[in-house]
């Protein structure tokens, strides 16, 4: 029997406390290549970044790794959470720290039993500050890290073995764990201290090592790689949550105006979702009228943003930014490119988030006039075009890049616009080789990580030098009563959205599509919280 406890949890419905439980998990395709067996392939629209799980910033290379390691357990989007790796927990009494119980079943695919060692020695790994973590920072409020994450003293980290199959987990402060459950657990992948523990941070750092030692507890097991198109996996027999259903597993790129037709042909059996591999808008009609397919437009706390290199001396004053934010027409974006399929943003999450109330925030409308005069007054050199990147793969988001690109042409600012490959373009905003940068994040129910705004981690894509942001978002973070927490938390999106060190543009749906002749059980708004839960899909 799962154990459960009453902890803080925000709803869609409604900012309140809930119980959170830790519970137990038409006709035929005529041209299907998968027909008549049990192998499926997802698709999704741009290669994953590293072989290493902590190594890439997006969630192409959470795709990939979700498959073969296990994280402590599933976020749903209520803020609800499913065992995987961790059977319970119990938060004190203090709220000071939590002691989470694993599953005494689980094992690595090599046949070694999981046991808390590993969960502390992932945990020292992801907050050493010479190891390649893209997300170090989700560990922030763990006792013994910095404001980034960074645990300078491995053995004063907050990440104690109890006995083999229980930890305890110390916050620097007491809390709400609602960011342990969500953001530290997003991107913590277990990995197995018997193999790494051996490796120098140094050989760690290079993907290689971890292609040869792919070896994880998830639901699938590494069989090979092309790389930047495909990754292929076989079913876990022993996995301890039960046998996946599916036996063979590949995971394809796909260019996003292939999706619809691959998806037709049975090239491919299912959309990966999200910013990664979501239908294409102009397929929407098509798809919801094969009676071969499913179509699901599903809501999410991701969004889209352009950011701004702040240090660059052609956006570092923050009038033009404000101005250049104020210029751009979110509508018109939401209503050509979208199709209704989202809604206009101007904080870090749209206003059905339950920490953002945008009728107490001045917000940055559509004003070409006021943008001129914004951009005038910070000193904008009208004369000297602006380095504007986007990454492949996200067309939506291409299209965006130049409607926004005519809007500020028309207040006289001229972009030059170059598009990159995802990790390309990763690397030159940490690098600060741009002035503005379109990327899109998942995004949480937990508001208090600032997403590319914290100074010294590896994805402070704003390059802003100072703890200006991270310092309000603690802040707000430490308030214990519901509606302080959120009023506080609309002061710091406001600062935010006046300081313009990203302008938020739209949070889009996720039209999921999957063959309904081939595939059963799936739940798609797990995929906008970073789990595809492959291990539960049934195939017809």
């Amino acid at each position: 029997m799962i154990t459960s406890k009453k902890i803080k949890v925000l709803t869609l419905a409604a900012a309140v406390l809930a119980a959170v439980s830790l519970a137990g998990c038409g006709s035929e395709s005529s041209s299907g290549q998968n027909k008549g067996n049990k192998n499926v392939t997802i698709a999704m629209t741009s290669a994953w970044a590293s072989a290493n799980p902590y190594g890439a910033n997006g969630n192409y290379t959470a795709l990939v790794q979700d498959q073969i390691y296990d994280r402590l357990w599933i976020d749903k989007f209520d803020g609800s959470v499913l065992p995987r790796l961790a059977e319970s927990y119990e938060v004190a009494a203090d709220h000071a720290s939590m002691t989470v119980h694993l599953n005494p079943k689980a094992k690595f695919t090599d046949g070694k039993p999981v046991t808390a060692d590993d969960v502390v020695f992932s945990a020292q790994l992801v907050t050493n500050p010479k190891f390649n973590a893209a997300h170090r920072s989700d560990f922030k409020y763990v006792q013994g890290t910095s404001a980034g994450g960074v645990a300078q003293d491995p053995s004063a980290l907050g990440f104690t073995k109890i006995d083999d199959h229980t930890i305890k987990i110390t916050f620097k402060n007491p809390m709400n764990e609602l960011p342990i459950l969500t953001n530290m657990n997003r991107y913590f992948f277990i990995v197995p201290q018997h193999i790494y523990g051996s490796k120098t941070i140094e050989e760690l750092n290079n993907a290689d090592v971890w292609k040869q030692n792919w070896i994880g507890s998830g639901p699938f097991k590494y069989v090979s790689q092309v790389d930047g198109e495909r990754v292929e996996y076989e079913r876990n027999d022993d996995y301890f949550l039960g046998k996946p259903d599916i036996e063979k597993l590949t995971i394809r790129v796909m260019p996003a105006t292939n999706l619809l037709a691959g998806l037709q042909s049975g090239e491919v059996d299912i959309l990966a979702g999200g910013g990664i591999g979501g239908l294409p808008i102009p397929d929407y009609e098509a798809a919801s009228e094969d009676k071969n397919l499913k179509v699901e437009s599903v809501p999410n706390y991701g969004y889209q943003a352009m950011i701004f290199n702040t240090q660059s001396p052609r956006v570092i004053n923050p009038k033009v930014r404000l101005g250049i934010s104020t210029a751009i027409d979110r509508k018109a974006i939401v209503d050509n490119l979208l199709k209704g399929h989202g809604e206009v943003i101007y904080a870090p999450y749209s206003d059905k988030h339950p920490f953002v109330d945008e009728s107490k925030l001045t917000l940055p409308v559509y004003n070409p006039e006021k943008a001129k005069q914004l951009l005038e007054e910070g000193g904008f050199d009208f004369n000297q075009p602006l380095d504007l990147i986007v990454p492949t793969g996200n067309e939506v988001r291409i299209q965006s890049t130049v409607l926004i690109q005519q809007d500020l042409e028309k207040i006289g600012v001229k972009t030059n616009i170059t598009q990159y490959d995802f990790s390309t373009l990763m690397d030159k905003m940490r690098k600060g080789e741009f002035d503005l940068g379109m990327c899109g994040a998942a995004g949480t129910l937990d508001p208090s990580n600032p997403t590319w705004m914290i100074a010294g981690v590896k994805n402070n894509f704003t390059n802003v030098p100072d703890d200006r942001y991270s310092k309000l978002y603690a802040e707000a973070a430490k308030e214990v009563d519901l509606d302080k927490e959120k009023a506080a938390f609309n002061n710091v999106w406001q600062f935010i959205i006046d300081d313009a060190p990203i302008a938020y543009l739209y949070s889009n749906d996720s039209l999921v599509a999957y063959n309904k002749n081939r595939l059963d059980n799936i739940d798609p708004s797990l995929f906008e919280q970073v789990n595809w839960n492959t291990a539960s899909w049934k195939v017809k």
